[in-house]
């Protein structure tokens, strides 16, 4: 990458991430990053993030074996809360026997299917690194 386009992607990360650390690592935990880097093919920032996330507990990010496993389940889930979201519009509109229990076990339901699509989504986002290197 040449230094003006390696400067336009570092202008572009706030954007992305928002905040800017700076942390100071030992020689051998940046070897160890940088190695760990070049083994998934991302920059150490993403390991970093990754890590943390894991922390934290987050679903981590898919491997590229796993990806299309995930975007057919994210998009399983995606019908299924579309599927929630008519029965609750039936109810709500008298074409059935409105029940407020059933109504409120459905929103909830509808919430934890939307909840762990958006988790399966964000373990199928590619790194930076990754996206650049696809021709």
């Amino acid at each position: 990458m040449n230094a003006d386009a390696q400067k336009a992607a570092v202008k572009k990360a706030p954007q992305r991430y928002g905040e800017v650390t700076h942390i100071r690592f030992s020689a051998d935990e940046l070897a160890s990053l940088k190695a760990i880097a070049e083994r998934e093919g991302v920059t150490v920032s993403e390991v970093v993030r990754r890590l943390v996330r894991a922390e934290v507990g987050h679903l981590p990010v898919a491997s590229e074996a796993l990806r299309p496993a995930i975007v057919d389940m994210t998009d399983q889930l995606r019908r299924v809360g579309i599927n929630f979201n008519q029965a609750v519009r039936a109810m709500n509109d008298g074409r059935v026997a409105h029940d407020e229990d059933l109504e409120q076990a459905m929103i909830a339901v509808g919430d934890l299917v939307r909840q762990f699509r958006d988790e399966l989504k964000t373990m199928t986002v590619e790194s930076r690194k990754a996206r650049e290197a696809k021709p």
